[in-house]
């Protein structure tokens, strides 16, 4: 497997409490500057929001209320570039930047679309998210059309998969006959233990299936290869 030297996560977003983060999340989040500061007009350079997790794996961490730095953003030129254009003097420093964005196709998603190499598109296995990868889709082709012509789909992720439930059963054999289904996440109570204990699941239960899956998901990541056969309708 390649050896990672470094790898930096962006949270564009903030949903969660501090105790329900991973142990090794927590120290990060009461920081002087994040990812907000890099974003505002005459911002903060980004390599002082950038906090150290481990000797290979760093943080920019975000805040509650991001509604004002999203009318700010909407206001300036080039809006769709300003998360391209603070990343520009630390994409070398890393293997891998991850971008977590919100659900919804905001200014700051459009943002994170138009400076990624490519796409990882969690979905819940239930109709109306099922129905909103369409509309996800035609954005990203627009994007790539007009603004980022080398943004791949890489894959679609299955999230809360119910084997029980008839109807995540339906949408989980759609998504996989009509996108590259390259991962199911269950619904599992492993999952909420480790959100409760502060730990990710691959630190609270490695053993489990879901913290299998997730491995094997990074692993994808990490060798470049997003073509899957294993996964099975249910």
């Amino acid at each position: 497997m390649h050896l990672l030297r470094n790898l930096c996560y962006f949270q564009i977003f903030h949903v969660v409490q501090k105790h329900h983060y991973p142990q090794f999340f927590r120290q990060t989040l009461e920081v002087p500057k994040t990812i907000v500061d890099v974003l505002k007009k005459d911002g903060a350079p980004i390599r002082e929001c950038v906090q150290k997790i481990n000797d290979r794996m760093h943080i920019v961490t975000s805040i509650i209320d991001l509604a004002p730095m999203e009318m700010e953003m909407l206001s300036r030129a080039s809006r769709e570039k300003i998360l391209d254009r603070a990343l520009k003097p630390i994409k070398d420093s890393y293997d891998y930047i991850l971008i977590d964005c919100p659900p919804q196709l905001s200014i700051l998603t459009i943002n994170a679309l138009s400076c990624a190499d490519g796409v990882l598109i969690p979905v819940k296995t239930d109709y109306l998210a099922y129905r909103g990868l369409t509309q996800l889709q035609d954005s990203i082709r627009e994007i790539q059309e007009l603004i980022n012509p080398e943004l791949k789909v890489l894959g679609v992720i299955a999230t809360l998969y119910d084997a029980r439930v008839s109807d995540d059963k339906d949408i989980l054999a759609l998504l996989k006959e009509e996108y590259n289904l390259v991962g199911v996440v269950k619904r599992l109570a492993v999952a909420k233990k480790g959100i409760y204990d502060g730990l990710a699941v691959v630190e609270q239960a490695p053993s489990s299936e879901i913290a299998k899956e997730y491995t094997a998901i990074a692993k994808m990541i990490v060798n470049g290869n997003f073509d899957r056969e294993d996964i099975e309708n249910g």
